[in-house]
Formats: structure tokens, sequence, C-alpha cells
């Protein structure tokens, strides 16, 4: 199961992401919004990745596998955004990505 998340903000004051989830046992690797972790019970990888087209900037969340990990970095990653502003937009559906 694939799982697919978009996150806008205004990205004024920048999010250590990784530094969120560095010390987790999943974590692979990653730096600012950036962020590999897998699980090595379920196989579930999940990808972080700030995206800058022309004007509209995000944050997208993937996840390969089926498990939990996908709902935890989620929750981590809307945490962690929301202490540097007051706006997060958020889509499910992410189409042509």
């Amino acid at each position: 199961m694939n799982r697919k998340l978009r996150i806008w903000s205004y990205f004024s004051i920048t999010p250590d992401l990784a530094a969120e989830m560095r010390d987790w046992p999943e974590f692979v690797t990653g730096t600012g919004y950036d962020v590999d972790v897998c699980s090595s019970t379920t196989e579930e990888a999940v990808a972080v990745r700030y995206v800058e087209r022309r004007e509209d900037a995000h944050v997208i969340i993937t996840s390969t596998g089926s498990g939990s990990l996908f709902d935890r970095i989620t929750g981590r990653v809307i945490y962690a955004m929301s202490a540097h502003t007051d706006y997060l937009m958020i889509d499910r559906h992410v189409a042509g990505d």
C-alpha cells in the first residue's frame, strides 16, 4: 500500500524534521526537511521531502508498504511544522508526483 500526503505552510522558519526523528530506530538518513526512515519489521519505508516548484512549496510524505510508520511520521511532521507557523494545509490526494 502506497500513501502520500502533501503539506503546505509559510515556510518562514525551517524546522529540522530530521532532528525530530534522528533518535528513532527506523531513522536511516536525513537533514532539514528531508528524512528517510524504514521499519525493519514491516519493511515500510517513508520519505519526507521539501519540494519547491516556482511559487508552490510544500513538504511531501510518501510511504511504501503497510504499517504505522507513515502515521507516526505524519504526526511528528505536522507537530514540528505547526510550532513555526499558524498555517498548515494538508492534502492526502497527491496526483502527478
